[in-house]
Parts: C-alpha cells; structure tokens; sequence
C-alpha cells in the first residue's frame, strides 16, 4: 500500500490503535502487577503514551458508578437523595445560628468581668 509519500530511511510510520487496544493497555497499567514503563515496553509503545491513554480510558476516583436502571433504584435513590437534603439543610440551619451567636458582642447576655 503506497500513500504517495515516500518514507526516508529510519523514519518510522505512524501507528493507529483502536479504542478497544487502548482500553486494555489502561486495564493492564491498573492492575499493579508491572510498571507503566514495563507494559509500555511490551507493547512497543511509549510511557507517555500510556498515561495519556490511562487519563481518557482510566475511571476518575469517586466517579459515579452509575445511573439507576430499575424503577425500584429510582426511587431508593429519590428517598436517599431527600434525606440528605433535609440532613444539609438542618446543618446549615444549626450554622447559621451559631454563627450569629458568635457574633454578638459580649455585653449582651455575658456577665460582666469583674476584679
């Protein structure tokens, strides 16, 4: 296959990975057992390009695990998701009042210091 360019001598052709090829490689970084270098070196690509791959393909720490699927979920969710509003507001609440009891100057309602 000619590409109408003609290559120099040492010149490498640029290669093209698909996203199935890139997907394994990242699961292969993740499991620990082999450095990025050792499994870059295997695959004959370089590091670089693997942390690349890992920062497209890798799953974000704390990243949603997923969208409920059944109704049931659904609303397991709405309730969970209500409660810990309620939960928030109630702690904002509780701040707020606090922080209006730390502002009052200590005349009103604090017994006098006296020597």
């Amino acid at each position: 296959m000619q590409t109408g360019k003609e290559e120099k001598p040492g010149q490498r052709t640029r290669r093209h990975f698909d996203e199935a090829y890139k997907r394994r490689a990242v699961e292969l970084t993740l499991q620990g057992t082999r450095s990025v270098r050792q499994i870059a070196d295997e695959l004959g690509v370089t590091d670089s390009m693997l942390y690349e791959w890992r920062r497209l393909f890798a799953p974000r720490p704390g990243a949603d695990t997923g969208t409920p699927q059944t109704a049931a979920e659904k609303d397991e969710e709405i309730r969970r998701l209500r409660a810990e509003l309620v939960r928030l507001q109630e702690r904002e609440i509780v701040l707020k009042k606090s922080l209006g009891i730390l502002s009052e100057t200590p005349e009103s309602g604090m017994p006098r210091w006296t020597r």
